[in-house]
């Protein structure tokens, strides 16, 4: 995770060793683990879709929406083209919030700050009912393909402040 994450995610791991003195690290986000894996995803393969549900760490201040344990909903778009990728994983992206009727905002050249993500740039998806914390997804293309990252707790909060119905209530 540290040779993979950015300063930013670096920062915020939960980094300790075990009891036999291993380093141990509770993952901060989910992609830079399918970005390190890539070459092995891809064998025998020219593309591959992965979409994950992981439970993820970050030591920060936990305020509206943002908190130490969160979850991130992703999607990971592995192949030779990742501007193509890029192109897939946007309308995907936009396309899911879309279906739920969020209103969003989406900037398509983000400064991410995840040193994975080609020119260190990205995607970002916010939604301006957040506050100061308005980002509820965000993406970008690395080497290997493309992806994004959505943050369950913060797009229920988004989704109730806009007034729809909360997924959770069945």
């Amino acid at each position: 995770m540290q040779k993979a994450g950015g300063s930013e995610i670096i920062g915020q791991m939960w980094a300790f060793p075990d009891k036999k003195g291993r380093p141990v690290c509770l993952i901060p986000e989910a992609t830079a683990l399918f970005q390190e894996r890539c070459q092995e995803l891809l064998e025998r393969r020219k593309e591959r879709l992965l979409f994950y549900v992981a439970r993820c760490y970050r030591y920060e201040r936990p305020q509206a929406g943002r908190y130490r344990e969160f979850v991130q909903l992703g999607f990971e778009y592995l192949g030779p083209d990742p501007f193509g990728a890029l192109v897939r994983s946007l309308e995907l992206a936009t396309g899911f919030l879309d279906s739920l009727g969020v209103r969003y905002e989406l900037d398509v050249a983000a400064r991410r700050g995840l040193s994975y993500y080609l020119n260190g740039e990205g995607f970002e998806i916010r939604c301006s009912e957040l506050g100061a914390q308005q980002q509820v997804a965000g993406g970008g293309a690395y080497r290997e393909g493309a992806g994004f990252g959505i943050g369950a707790e913060r797009l229920l909060l988004a989704m109730g402040m806009q007034g729809l119905q909360d997924l959770s209530d069945g």
